[in-house]
């Protein structure tokens, strides 16, 4: 159990330093009613996140927190990797799924864009 929690946490520490890089306002979330990890906010986009090593194990909880996140935000799930049915799902309830790679080379291409700046 402490293995799967030390893979979320880092998981999420490496969600939002990406997020910040891209100057966003990131708060980490501490309720533990809120079914999100953090949100992240930069001028009129708002996002829940919720990071997931494995995209099978949280397909419940997905569809609860979108009935819960504010009206303003969309949510993003953050995972090691997710099938076709899990795109096509995210499509259909109006969420966005991406994997750590994707998040990574995100932070990536920020990083080498401030250095060639």
């Amino acid at each position: 159990m402490n293995n799967k929690k030390q893979k979320v946490d880092q998981l999420i520490t490496n969600c939002t330093m990406v997020f910040k890089s891209y100057l966003y306002e990131v708060i980490v979330s501490k309720n533990k009613a809120n079914l999100w990890h953090f949100s992240a906010s930069k001028n009129d986009k708002k996002y829940v996140v919720y990071c997931a090593p494995d995209i099978t194990k949280v397909r419940g909880i997905i569809k609860v927190a979108l009935k819960k996140i504010p009206g303003d935000s969309k949510l993003v799930v953050i995972c090691n990797g997710y099938e076709d049915e899990d795109s096509k799902q995210a499509e259909d309830h109006n969420y966005s799924i991406l994997t750590i790679s994707t998040i990574k080379q995100y932070g990536t291409s920020m990083i080498e864009a401030r250095t060639e700046a």
